[in-house]
């Protein structure tokens, strides 16, 4: 792993980061984040902000605007080979398998971008939307918060494991134990995700 060597970088504690992620310059991540083999995450100007419990999985790229930061919030998925550059995730998203999320983008929270879906600049997204295609478009409202927190914390106990050479622990997954975190997380923290962290102008 290679990532910006100045003591002033605002950084947490993740769950895993794995040894051939890449890492430069100003990236900030969270608490029980984690990176998998191969994302790479770039911030030459602006900066990277990676959630809690938040998961960069193989091949993805997070990369800033030139101007425009990249802000993953808590408890969000970024899928293997998706493409993040310069756009705010609100928290508990998840963004599919291969899609790519331009400029000044702003995913409303709780929502899902299909695999494979591209967001031109400056799209937004509401909160609680299944976004699909090409240019990504929403297709309807869904109830996912939950279960996209429940996806979050997988990957949070996933990371933990690896870290440790174990990589197997999903087979003994309890997903009730993991759905009543994901209810004390929603009744502790969602009411709050609308204004935590977001720019006044990206707020949906």
């Amino acid at each position: 792993m290679a990532r910006s060597s100045s003591p002033a970088d605002p950084m947490g504690t993740p769950a895993y980061i794995d040894s051939t992620a890449r890492l430069f310059g100003d990236v900030r991540l969270g608490d029980d984040c984690s990176l998998w083999p191969y994302a790479v995450v770039r911030s030459e100007r602006a900066y990277v902000s990676i959630g809690r419990c938040a998961s960069v999985q193989d091949h993805a790229m997070v990369h800033i605007g030139w101007d425009d930061p990249t802000i993953i919030g808590d408890y969000c998925t970024i899928g293997h080979r998706a493409v993040v550059h310069g756009c705010i995730i609100e928290p508990a998203c998840r963004i599919g398998v291969g899609a790519t999320i331009m400029e000044r983008c702003v995913i409303g929270r709780g929502s899902i971008v299909a695999g494979h879906s591209f967001l031109p600049p400056d799209s937004v997204i509401p909160p609680h939307s299944l976004v699909m295609g090409t240019p990504g478009r929403v297709v309807r409202p869904i109830d996912k918060l939950r279960a996209n927190i429940v996806d979050a914390l997988l990957y949070r106990d996933n990371g933990r494991a690896y870290a440790t050479g174990k990589h197997r622990i999903w087979v003994d997954s309890d997903m009730t134990k993991l759905g009543e975190e994901a209810d004390a997380i929603l009744a502790r923290e969602a009411a709050g995700w609308n204004d935590r962290d977001m720019p006044q102008s990206h707020r949906t």
